[in-house]
């Protein structure tokens, strides 16, 4: 078994923080587990993108175009961006949010909007969970917990072999005490996004 995991969005998301939490979760649950990231100008908002393997035995992070099983965007174009990382029969999990291109791009970028973008990775996906991660984050009060919800999503699909109960000790263990109750409840949340879809 080996499942390969793309990570996708822009600083400040909480991109590596979902994925030190998934990699600790399947360390608990008794999988190696591999991980790289590539960082752009990401604490300028730019585009971040981690690499995440498991397996029994894993050897290197690095996932090769067209390989990873699954891609969990944070944003929409950023998930655009990595759609060719994944295989034909992949699942994409993305937050619905579209944050522009800055001024200083050109070309084709600058002219998308939020309803082209989604149709087209609507056409290019396999298959889709769409989830509105800024509107539950807002219902729970904290805008920070997108990446967890997010993460309960990835934590809810049927091709994902760590155990949900890994994934809550991983949020205990990672996160400050006062911000764990309200994250394993957004984690819950996430999870029952991909029931709904």
């Amino acid at each position: 078994m080996k499942l390969d995991i793309v990570f996708s969005g822009i600083g400040g998301q909480g991109i590596v923080v979902a994925s030190d939490i998934f990699c600790e979760a399947a360390l608990i649950d008794g999988w190696d587990v591999a991980k790289a990231e590539i960082h752009g100008m990401a604490q300028r908002g730019g585009s971040i993108v981690a690499h995440v393997r498991v397996g029994e035995k894993v050897q290197a992070p690095l996932i090769e175009r067209g390989k990873a099983h699954i891609i969990l965007g944070f944003e929409m174009l950023e998930t655009a961006r990595v759609l060719p990382m994944l295989n034909d029969d992949g699942s994409v999990i993305m937050n619905i949010k579209y944050i522009p291109p800055s001024t200083s791009l050109v070309g084709s970028a600058k002219s998308l909007n939020h309803e082209k973008l989604l149709g087209m990775i609507r056409d290019r996906v396999h298959t889709l969970y769409e989830i509105d991660g800024i509107d539950i984050a807002n219902r729970l009060g904290n805008t920070l917990v997108v990446n967890t919800i997010l993460l309960g999503a990835l934590s809810a699909l049927p091709e994902n072999p760590v155990k949900q109960e890994a994934f809550e000790k991983a949020i205990a263990l990672r996160l400050k005490g006062k911000y764990v109750n309200l994250n394993l409840k957004a984690f819950q949340i996430g999870r029952k996004q991909v029931n709904l879809s």
